[in-house]
């Protein structure tokens, strides 16, 4: 008989009385079953931590689809404005050229008005055309400055709904966590759910409906803007001067969940699409311009080769039906 007070082995079984003249037996947990159930929990463990990171992530592409469709209230009903805008008038007995002229006039207001890049943003206004000194511009250049490049479209597009006086109470309705000022040049930009300032091209003809590729990259094309410019002729072209144009959408868009990835101050490429050149243009020839990302010349708003812009929030994309 083993002396009373001692401890049996792991494999013996422990004998206990239940009270009722009965005994029962119960095994111990062995060494393996204990690891065992470790793995078992640190997988759990690893399957609820993955499960709140993409929560989070969720979360925050939701709050930057909220920022964008705040953003876009303001500069779609601005751009579509242009359409009844009347900046020269026309001469008497009017002709195919003054026509022509006044489109001109037109498109170079959206740009002096909506510009995308500080390129677009005179330091004087004397440079300015008669035609384009409107209060808004009047601001634009007097509060200028030298901001840095790095994000020069977000910054212009905090400006354009500061400054331009088409809805006076539009920074009203944004959280101070949806604004900064990443690179700290004084001049603020809009902040997706990563903290990145959220991007702004006036006119992206490159960024269009594929049919073809939809299937596989459909985040790399546009759900609404097409480039037939014989049922979607541009609206601000209503007497078919250009034959060429067709409608554009002013394109709002964040770099996504991949773009928290590193510091917002290394990227200048477009989070993934096609810039204008830094010289600024004019609205006359969208196709074939440098682009700000030293690659080859290309259609403006065009996605770059690679995956970058797969997970990009667009405002295009909240728009489609």
């Amino acid at each position: 008989m083993r002396p009373a007070g001692t401890i049996s082995d792991a494999t013996t079984a422990r004998r206990r009385s239940n009270g009722g003249g009965r005994w029962l037996s119960r095994a111990a947990f062995t060494l393996v079953e204990l690891l065992v159930t470790m793995v078992i929990i640190a997988i759990l463990a690893a399957l609820t931590l993955a499960g709140l990171a993409g929560v989070r992530q969720g979360a925050k592409a939701d709050k930057t689809r909220n920022t964008i469709r705040k953003i876009d209230a303001v500069i779609r009903p601005m751009y579509d404005s242009y359409r009844n805008r009347r900046v020269s008038q026309a001469m008497a007995g009017a002709s195919s050229r003054n026509y022509e002229q006044m489109l001109r006039d037109k498109r170079r207001l959206v740009i002096y008005e909506m510009p995308d890049q500080w390129s677009d943003v005179p330091s004087d206004l004397s440079t300015v055309p008669a035609v384009c000194r409107t209060a808004a511009v009047r601001s634009y250049v007097s509060t200028r400055g030298t901001p840095s490049q790095l994000f020069s479209s977000a910054e212009c597009l905090y400006m354009v709904l500061e400054r331009s006086g088409f809805d006076a109470d539009a920074l009203e309705f944004f959280r101070p966590d949806e604004i900064g000022d990443v690179d700290q040049d004084g001049k603020k930009e809009f902040l997706d759910g990563w903290g990145r300032p959220i991007a702004f091209i006036r006119w992206a003809p490159g960024f269009v409906s594929d049919p073809s590729s939809v299937t596989l990259n459909p985040r790399r094309y546009s759900p609404i803007q097409v480039a037939d410019p014989v049922n979607a002729h541009d609206p601000l072209d209503p007497t078919g001067r250009d034959p060429a144009a067709y409608a554009l959408v002013p394109l709002i868009y964040s770099a996504g969940p991949d773009g928290a990835l590193g510091s917002p101050t290394d990227d200048v490429t477009g989070y993934g699409l096609q810039l204008g050149p830094t010289g600024g243009w004019l609205a006359n020839a969208v196709t074939l311009l440098p682009n700000l990302c030293t690659g080859p010349a290309a259609t403006v708003g065009t996605p770059l080769p690679g995956n970058e812009s797969l997970d990009n929030i667009t405002n295009h994309d909240l728009l489609k039906k």
